[in-house]
């Protein structure tokens, strides 16, 4: 599951569209670092939507015991290609169900905007059944509404066009990415958060917000609500 609705471009697609060849290319840009100065040595990581393995592997570097789960298989083949031993599941993330827990549940890419509130409520109820008392359930938002841009540096260039609200708060937008004179696009569909609306969100999945690991506040920190483990 992933919030993009079909893509063009060189190289397999995920039934989702999503392009591997895309996630291949596209570097860790100090996620990794974030992530590892906001969780303990050693850490148990459920990775949620690990595409190619791009954070996976650093992570592992680290130290971290990660367990990257991917719906497609794919993105799983690279994963496993870069790192062997690593330990791959493949699955829907609002299907998943593990019988154990993990100091860290993570889930980037913006999973948490996808449009239907009661497919992101599905999401954030396999992030709670598999955080560990204590644990934290940490969340990449998108911290602003899509306006046509392109943002460009000496290697990749972003284009963002065709942007269009919908019903519901939601908002679709074609994100066309460059990189080496390869091209790939896609469309999405996204919906953005206040903090009021991830708030009830995280409680309908019996978590709570207990802070952000950077100011402008796309990294969220969620814990058990203590409530429901009482």
């Amino acid at each position: 599951m992933r919030v993009g609705q079909g893509g063009t471009g060189p190289g397999a697609h995920t039934r989702d569209g999503s392009a591997v060849e895309l996630y291949e290319v596209t570097p860790a840009h100090g996620e990794d670092e974030l992530i590892d100065a906001a969780i303990g040595p050693g850490s148990s990581i459920l990775e949620l939507g690990c595409g190619t393995g791009r954070i996976t592997r650093p992570l592992l570097a680290r130290g971290h015991q990660v367990v990257a789960v991917d719906e497609a298989p794919e993105m799983l083949a690279r994963v496993a290609e870069g790192s062997p031993a690593v330990e791959t599941i493949r699955s829907t993330i609002d299907e998943l169900r593990l019988d154990r827990r993990f100091d860290v549940v993570l889930m980037m890419s913006f999973l948490i905007n996808v449009a239907d509130d009661a497919e992101r409520l599905r999401l954030l109820r396999t992030c709670a059944h598999h955080v560990r008392p204590g644990g934290s359930v940490i969340l990449q938002q998108e911290i602003a509404r899509h306006a046509p841009a392109v943002l460009e540096n000496e290697r990749r260039k972003l284009v963002i066009a065709d942007v269009e609200d919908l019903p519901g708060g939601a908002q679709a937008a074609t994100l066309t990415h460059v990189v080496n004179g390869r091209s790939w696009s896609q469309r999405i569909v996204t919906k953005y958060l206040s903090e009021d609306e991830l708030t009830a969100q995280l409680a309908d999945a019996g978590l709570q917000l207990s802070g952000y690991l950077t100011p402008d506040r796309m990294w969220v920190r969620a814990r058990l609500d203590r409530a429901t483990t009482d």
